[in-house]
Order: C-alpha cells, then sequence, then structure tokens
C-alpha cells in the first residue's frame, strides 16, 4: 500500500481550450497539516473538488487511502470530511438541528454530535438558531458537520475567508490540534502564505493551475536567504575597491549587499573599507520573508 493519503497522477482540469489544472502531482502522507497554498484563481478550488468526486479530471488519477477514485469513489468518501467555500445551514434551526440533518443522511451515531460540538467548542451553543451565529461560529459549524462521519482525512478549502482575527486564531488552533488529538490528516488550502505557515507541516504551492513547490514548510523557509547591507557614503569607490581585492558585492542605492552572514568575513570587509576611508553609516542583516519567497514562486503579478 502507499505511503501517501492522497496521491494524485497528471492530474489536469481543462475547460474548453483553457487549463484550470494542469499535471498535479500531489503527494500528502498520513497526519500531515498539508497547506495547499496559491493565488485566487490558481486551481486550488478546482483541485480540491476533483479530490471529492464534485468535478471530473480530465486526465490523471487520484488515489486516497490507496484506492483509485475513479473505481472506489464511495467507500473513499465515507472516510472523507469536507468543507468547501462557505457552509449552507437552515437558519431558522439550532446548530444541534442542523448537525441531526446531515447525521441522518450519513447514518452516524446520534452522540457523534455531541462530540463534534465540544470538538469546534459550540456545545453551549447547541441551541441557538444559526441564523443568530458569527461567521466563525458558521465556520466551526461546517467544521462540525464535516467531522460527523469521523473522517480519518479533513479537507477545508480557505475556512479562515472573511473572518475577523479572533475567528482566523479559532479555526487555525482547531486545525493545528486535529492531527495529534484526533489522528485526521488535514488538506487545508488558502491564498495567505501566513496562515498556513502557522499551522501546516508541508505546503504545496499552485500558480497558474500547475504545482511549483513541494515539500515541507521548512524546506521553504531554508529558501529564505540571509544576507548583509553595508550603507557606504560612496557606494561606487567601496564597490571598485572590494571587487580589486577579490570580494564581490551587489551595489543596489548607496549600499552593498552580500552573500554572507559569517562574522570573519564581514569583519574583514569592514576593516577594508575603514582603511580606505570610505564612511560606513549602516550594517544589517536582511532576510528574504515567506512573503518575498512567495512572490518569487508565483510571480509578481500574483501579488497578495
Amino acid at each position: 500500500m502507499s505511503e501517501y493519503i492522497i496521491e494524485t497522477n497528471q492530474l489536469t482540469k481543462s475547460f474548453g481550450l483553457r487549463k484550470a489544472v494542469e499535471n498535479v502531482n500531489l503527494k500528502i502522507k498520513k497526519g500531515e497539516i498539508y497547506g495547499f497554498l496559491g493565488p485566487n484563481g490558481a486551481g486550488k478550488t478546482t483541485t480540491i473538488r476533483m479530490l471529492l468526486g464534485l468535478a471530473k479530471p480530465t486526465k490523471g488519477s487520484i488515489h486516497i487511502f490507496g484506492k483509485d477514485m475513479k473505481k472506489e469513489k464511495l467507500s473513499v468518501l465515507k472516510k472523507v470530511g469536507s468543507l468547501v467555500e462557505y457552509p449552507s445551514y437552515y437558519g431558522h434551526l439550532t446548530a444541534y438541528e442542523n448537525l441531526e440533518a446531515i447525521r441522518v443522511l450519513l447514518n452516524a451515531p446520534k452522540s457523534r454530535i455531541e462530540e463534534v460540538l465540544s470538538i469546534v467548542r459550540l456545545t453551549k451553543e447547541a441551541k441557538r438558531p444559526v441564523k443568530g451565529f458569527s461567521l466563525g461560529m458558521k465556520q466551526r459549524l461546517g467544521i462540525a458537520a464535516a467531522l460527523l462521519g469521523n473522517p480519518e482525512l479533513l479537507i477545508l478549502d480557505e475556512p479562515t475567508n472573511g473572518l475577523d482575527p479572533s475567528g482566523i486564531l479559532e479555526i487555525r488552533e482547531l486545525i493545528k490540534s486535529m492531527p495529534k488529538e484526533y489522528g485526521m490528516t488535514i488538506v487545508v488550502s488558502s491564498h495567505l502564505l501566513s496562515e498556513i505557515d502557522q499551522m501546516a507541516t508541508d505546503v504545496g504551492i499552485i500558480s497558474k493551475g500547475q504545482l511549483i513547490f513541494q515539500d515541507s514548510i521548512e524546506k521553504l523557509r531554508h529558501q529564505s536567504k540571509e544576507k548583509i547591507s553595508i550603507t557606504v557614503n560612496d557606494p561606487e569607490e567601496a564597490w571598485r575597491m572590494l571587487l580589486s581585492k577579490g570580494i564581490q558585492a551587489e551595489r543596489m542605492d548607496d549600499q552593498l549587499m552580500f552573500n554572507t552572514v559569517e562574522n570573519q568575513v564581514i569583519a574583514s570587509i569592514i576593516e577594508k573599507l575603514v582603511q580606505h576611508q570610505i564612511s560606513i553609516y549602516r550594517v544589517e542583516e536582511e532576510k528574504k520573508s515567506l512573503e518575498d519567497i512567495f512572490l518569487d514562486f508565483v510571480g509578481e503579478e500574483n501579488s497578495l
């Protein structure tokens, strides 16, 4: 059996001549929180809809729990919970009554309603009509509905979209707790790298329908290269002098940029600048943010 809970091969979805998703090879292991990241319109929701059997691939295959989705879709989906876009409810019904309607369809035990309400911290609100819920509470109720069938895999599409900071924090902490407490694997999509960074163990970046990065969040962070910038009074003279001594630097306005942060190397550079009577105004360490790395991957036109 494959080590992956989700594995796709050359997954493609076309709408006419436009390829919304093209040759995507996802590999998601058990127990991960997999952040599926990309700008709006990059193909995240289309991919998720294919994973859930809501859209038919134009080409390629999907295996979930080692089973082919084409052949065993129903048995696979019994072990999958999902929240795609905004959840829908009967506003006049209570949280408990909304979950009861779904429970009957899933043939889940009645006791499961209390369990999922407790997981999403809505036990005290169970008897309130949903129309009076905040957006964050509605999202938590949507996750509760996704958990009713006791899934092994939970797929959440933009679960923090439109929430205020406290609502985002609630959903984030809830998602982070699930793999350890309930043994679930979670796929969570977002267009916000800052969100994925704070909850995911692994990340896949999709842009213009193509998967352009897939690895651990730590590997993504390691793409952030540290540099030292030195601000001087005469950058042209400083640059020429250092070059004559075999030291490479990049000029940016009145700054010299160095692709090293080794103390001894920087100390030697400063010593040479001082010896040549070049005034040093500032020495700073700079590091690419994750947002900068993300923009490097997807291009400036997809700036968030």
